[in-house]
Order: C-alpha cells, then sequence, then structure tokens
C-alpha cells in the first residue's frame, strides 16, 4: 500500500487529514499510534474507500483506490472499530455468508468460516447466535470477516479494544500469521505494548499528519532524554511518584547521588516516552525538577 499527500476537508471547513505519505510493504506490520481525534480513523476509512479524500494518492498493489474503490476493496480484508453483527446467526452462519459475499463457493465457505473460527479461538462458539456472546468473541468475528479469503491486506481499527489479556495474543498471533504468508497489515491501536510487540514499524499521527515513523527503537533513539528516574518523595510520601528524565546514565546517578536516594527506579526511555515527546503530550506525573540536573 503506497499514499501520498492524503488530505480530507470536511465541508465545514475541518481539515482531519493534512498531507499524509505512508507505505506499507507486502508482509510488514505497521501499527498507527495518535491521541484521540488525531485523524487515525479518518485516514484508515480512506484506505478502505469508505471516505473519499479530498485529494492524495493511495495505491492498493497498483490499484487506485481513489479512482477504482470496488477494485481496492476487493484486496482488503476490513475490520472498523464499529460495526453491526448479524445477532440472529450463529458463529458459523455468520462467517459462512460473509465468505459467500466474498464470492467463495458454499464449499469453500464453510471451509474458510471453520477455518477462522478455530485460528481465533471461536471453535467452542461456531454453533451458538451471536446474540449469546461476550462483547470480546463478537469483536473476535469482526476480526474473522476480515481473515476471510486470506486477502493481500488487512486494515483494522482498534482490532482488539475489548479483548481479554489471552485472546488479545491470539489475535496477535493471526496477525502474524498472515504478515508471514504476504500479507499487508495495517492497525490503529491505543496499546503501547501492542504496538511494540506486534508491529514492525509504527507510525505515530498527530493533527492529522505523520510526525514520525519508524520501529520501536528507531522512535526511541529520537528522544532528548534517554534515561527514566522514578521515586517518591521522602520528605512527602502523599506525593504523586516522582518522574525525571535525563539525557545520559551518568547524569541519571548524579541525581541519585545528589538526593541521596536509597529506592528508586532507573530505566531506558520506552515507546510510550517516545510517543508522548513526539506528539507533543505531556508526560503523566513529570516533574521538571531542574535541582537534579
Amino acid at each position: 500500500m503506497r499514499v501520498r499527500g492524503l488530505v480530507k476537508r470536511y465541508k465545514d471547513g475541518t481539515v482531519a487529514n493534512r498531507g499524509i505519505d505512508l507505505d506499507v510493504f507486502r508482509g510488514d506490520i505497521v501499527a498507527i499510534l495518535g491521541p484521540n481525534g488525531a485523524g487515525k480513523t479518518t485516514f484508515l476509512r480512506q484506505v478502505t474507500t469508505e471516505l473519499r479524500p479530498t485529494s492524495g494518492v493511495i495505491g492498493v498493489f497498483d490499484v487506485d483506490a481513489v479512482r477504482h474503490p470496488q477494485r481496492a476493496k476487493r484486496l482488503m480484508g476490513i475490520a472498523p472499530q464499529e460495526a453491526g453483527l448479524f445477532e440472529s446467526l450463529t458463529v458459523l452462519q455468520h462467517l459462512e455468508l460473509f465468505a459467500r459475499l466474498k464470492g467463495m463457493s458454499k464449499h469453500d465457505a464453510v471451509t474458510a468460516a471453520t477455518d477462522v473460527a478455530e485460528e481465533l479461538g471461536l471453535n467452542g462458539q461456531v454453533h451458538k447466535r451471536v446474540a449469546t456472546l461476550s462483547s470480546g468473541q463478537q469483536r473476535r468475528i469482526l476480526i474473522g470477516v476480515a481473515l476471510l479469503g486470506r486477502p493481500p491486506l488487512l486494515v483494522l481499527d482498534e482490532p482488539t479494544t475489548g479483548l481479554d489479556p489471552v485472546s488479545r495474543v491470539a489475535v496477535w498471533g493471526v496477525l502474524r500469521r498472515a504478515a508471514a504468508h504476504g500479507a499487508s497489515v495495517i492497525f490503529s491501536t491505543h496499546y503501547m505494548e501492542e504496538a511494540e510487540r506486534l508491529s514492525d514499524r509504527i507510525a505515530i499521527i498527530s493533527a492529522g499528519t505523520v510526525i514520525a515513523c519508524g520501529t520501536s527503537g528507531e522512535l526511541i533513539a529520537q528522544l532528548k532524554d534517554s534515561y527514566r528516574l522514578s521515586y517518591q518523595d521522602a520528605s512527602d510520601p502523599a506525593r504523586p511518584l516522582r518522574v525525571c528524565r535525563y539525557a545520559t546514565f551518568a547524569e541519571a546517578c548524579a541525581a541519585i547521588q545528589h538526593q541521596n536516594l536509597s529506592e528508586y527506579s532507573l530505566a531506558r526511555a520506552s515507546l510510550e516516552d517516545a510517543y508522548f515527546e513526539l506528539a507533543g503530550q505531556p508526560f503523566p506525573f513529570d516533574n521538571q525538577a531542574e535541582a537534579l540536573r
């Protein structure tokens, strides 16, 4: 997938995307991070042809998705953030229906539905009506619909929201296997751990544009302060944990010695640190602590 200069301007003048450039290669898993209102969902809805861009180019395996949305959509498996399900159908019937809508024969649809249900850990629920399932199980059905037919591009908007930890890890495994077989995967998430553990690259969107893109290590390397010191103020135990940041290990050690700290935590910066700094968001619970520098 290749996106260049993507802009979405609504009739009321609101600009949701401001010239987004992004590539997702074959076998590549790319996570989209960004604060609420940054333009993540708008971006993905343009990729899936649900929204027409104001300007820009979206290429899906040499298909111009703006000029030929139906051709491009046939190459995608899509899991939107919110979508309705047919609650009167069983899990298997639901997956079979969407497999047939994707053009599969009845035999192939049954096989594909069974395989996807097993992959997502739903094989014990295949004969249950969708209405009787938990929200997490229903979320897995939506992901299963996206996987049907093994499309070359998977576009998922917060795919693991509402899933328990075991289900989330299971979905990660399914997406990794899809990428290992050559699928391109792009997904949005608010979970730093998910972005770090699942994706090959991470794109941070802020105010409608991609402000940084790279591996977790590459994003962390852009930080000015690479060490995080956390400690409780002994003079006031009721105060929140103090968090200070330092460019070098030596500076952090000097601060520990200066304060005569006996209990503290010293760690290298994380993806979360990189996200807050690059997105221009304040670090939660941070203190400037200029006296320690």
